[in-house]
């Protein structure tokens, strides 16, 4: 059941996400998104599921039943949903196809040189290095997680944020509300409810392949969007990113570490896979997914008043923009 989860995780949050961006930009969405965004958008969407099912389950009586339950009725709506507007969409698209007289078939790539497989060779070794230290790696570095013991306290008890995950003795005064409603814990126990599988295997194994496979994603679309279609420059872009990942494996907090020893955690999830994607958009001028971004990081990382790197990196964005703007027009009104 569980490597059924695994492998069906990504084309779900594919068909989530393609739906999704064709209710925000129906037009442009077969030219202007990647299949990469669209998987991305997905997994967001499954957070915002998770979370719906979350603040259901804290309302409910805090129960890992109810979220587990509630989480199923929202996916399968949420896939009943995007089943409709994906077929809907390709029923249009071939009638207009017809209409036009046009081919409905895909028009072929160029093949890959030499160097491009080459360089897309190191970047699949690399990345499977990663993969196999993920699954064969431990997690002594850890000293101040409490991500498998929160699981393993919600399984034990049934419930959500009731008991010390250190103690197993009930909370005295109970838990702040901001980070009550995060949500990946509860995410994490209904997964291994659901699938009857271990904590240390969904929180350290899968969490964590899933994790790096989604972080790849991400950067794959931002080099689509740096490079402009030119295929070496994104393999090349891919083999120093993998090469800086196990760089960064040095020391607590670093993105490397994060990937290869904590994909679990929130803080790797927003820096390997919201962060880069993110600035994905906001070069390419997709304002529509942004909250969706906003929104995802907000529901699993604690930050300030709810306000964390995502928007900080959309407002610097957003200013460098007006700056420019400024500029411009000063330029044009000086001429």
């Amino acid at each position: 059941m569980l490597a059924l989860f695994a492998v069906m995780f990504f084309p779900l949050s594919w068909l989530l996400g393609n739906a999704l961006i064709l209710v925000l930009d129906r037009k442009k969405a077969r030219e202007e998104y990647f299949w990469e965004d669209r998987v991305l958008v997905g997994i967001f969407i499954l957070i915002g599921l998770a979370e719906g099912a979350h603040l259901g389950a804290l309302v409910c009586g805090q129960s890992v039943f109810a979220f587990t339950k509630l989480v199923a009725l929202l996916l399968i709506a949420a896939a009943g949903i995007s089943c409709v507007i994906t077929g809907v969409s390709i029923g249009l698209h071939v009638r207009s196809q017809k209409r036009a007289g046009a081919q409905t078939d895909a028009p072929s790539r160029e093949k890959r040189t030499t160097k491009e497989w080459v360089a897309l060779a190191v970047f699949l070794l690399l990345a499977g290095m990663q993969a196999f230290l993920i699954l064969k790696g431990t997690r002594i570095y850890l000293e101040y997680d409490e991500t498998l013991e929160t699981v393993t306290a919600f399984l034990r008890s049934g419930t959500m944020f009731t008991c010390n995950p250190l103690t197993g003795l009930p909370y005295e005064q109970g838990m702040p509300s901001r980070l009550k409603i995060l949500c990946l814990p509860s995410a994490f126990a209904g997964i291994c409810q659901a699938c009857n599988a271990s904590p240390e295997l969904v929180v350290w194994k899968m969490v964590p392949i899933l994790t790096l496979v989604a972080a790849y994603l991400a950067y794959r679309s931002l080099a689509r969007a740096l490079f402009s279609g030119r295929r070496f420059l994104e393999y090349l872009f891919f083999v120093l990113t993998a090469l800086l990942i196990f760089v960064g494996d040095y020391g607590y907090g670093m993105e490397g570490f994060g990937l290869l020893h904590a994909g679990f955690q929130g803080t790797t999830i927003r820096m390997a896979i919201m962060m880069p994607w993110l600035f994905g958009l906001c070069l390419r001028r997709k304002w529509r997914l942004v909250p969706l971004v906003l929104l995802a990081e907000a529901c699993i990382v604690w930050t300030l008043y709810g306000l964390g790197m995502g928007f900080l990196l959309v407002a610097a964005f957003l200013a460098l923009l007006c700056i420019q703007h400024a500029l411009q027009k000063r330029k044009e009104g000086s001429q």
